[in-house]
């Protein structure tokens, strides 16, 4: 009697230890089901160090999914943390950087960034497309955005000479904005003065050769528009003089910095600011103004970014 109790107490000892290793090994299972399907096991599999794991799984799953479905990218935590990073233009991102890396080793992604979404890491003139018309006033053009082949717009008037020197044009709404501005830095002694408004292709093209052939299409480029790229040709930007100054010496005015602080007020932007050189693909030019109306010049102005990287950034998207 004694002998069967003792026998049945060790068949359910060895009954519970059994119980127990099968949920042990239950566990054990189900955790490295866990660690080997885990999003920290797959990253480190793909290449990606454990600092670079503690970034990724504390990002959007956007970001975290593209580490996962892609192969190494030491530089997509860097991009991403880039304020203008696009996911559309990732694998342009990452086709610049190899170039850059050809001949430096170091990488600045802001740069990278910028210069991708502004389509200037291309030469000039080529990969160009056509500028969305149907944006109006917002429209971009320069180097890589034309205009469609010879354009002209419609609603052009002449400046009165009480506000302009020589025959000059410009958009009617353009107009209206500048002689207001106008108006407004007078009550300054403060005298503006269009200098060049509207062109046609054929009077851009006559400015443009006169470049060329002086010092050749590099030099053209730095300094004149091609027809058909010309922002003049859209008819809505101005150069602005002043009494007694123009061209390089503007800048030294008191007309230039009234215009610094009320340009936008009034619809205008300062077109090709000083070094940005890179990325308006223009010298600076202190009395080329651009009109984009009230409500967008004052974002542009607040941004601190040219009218290129800003399209880019928020307008393009629309």
């Amino acid at each position: 009697m004694i002998y069967k109790r003792r026998k049945i107490k060790k068949s359910a000892i060895i009954g519970l230890g059994a119980i127990i290793i099968f949920i042990a090994l239950i566990i054990t299972s189900i955790c490295l089901y866990k660690h080997f399907t885990s999003n920290e096991y797959k990253l480190t599999k793909i290449g990606y160090n454990e600092k670079e794991i503690t970034t990724l799984l504390k990002s959007d799953n956007k970001i975290l999914n593209k580490a996962l479905e892609n192969e190494y990218d030491k530089h997509l935590i860097s991009l991403t943390k880039e304020k203008y990073f696009m996911w559309k233009n990732y694998e342009k991102y990452k086709k610049y950087i190899k170039k850059v890396l050809e001949t430096t080793n170091e990488i600045n992604y802001k740069d990278i960034v910028t210069k991708v979404n502004t389509k200037t890491n291309y030469d000039y003139y080529t990969h160009t497309e056509k500028t969305n018309m149907k944006k109006n006033n917002k429209i971009l053009v320069n180097k890589y955005y034309s205009l469609p082949e010879k354009y002209a717009p419609t609603d052009i008037v002449t400046v009165s000479n009480w506000y302009s020197y020589g025959t000059i044009s410009v958009k009617s709404e353009v107009y209206e904005a500048f002689k207001n501005m106008f108006n407004a830095a007078k009550k300054e002694n403060i005298t503006l003065i269009i200098n060049s408004g509207y062109r046609t292709y054929e009077s851009q093209k006559e400015v443009y050769d006169y470049y060329k052939n002086m010092n050749g299409e590099e030099y053209a480029d730095g300094y004149a528009a091609r027809p058909d790229f010309s922002e003049h040709q859209t008819g809505l930007s101005i150069d602005v003089i002043t009494y007694g100054t123009a061209g390089k010496d503007f800048d030294k005015t008191d007309a230039f910095k009234w215009l610094q602080k009320h340009a936008h007020e009034y619809g205008f932007i300062l077109r090709y600011p000083k070094g940005k050189e890179e990325i308006t693909g223009y010298a600076y030019e202190s009395w080329h103004y651009r009109y984009l109306g009230k409500d967008l010049a004052k974002k542009v102005k607040q941004s601190g970014l040219t009218y290129d990287e800003y399209y880019a950034f928020y307008l393009d998207k629309e």
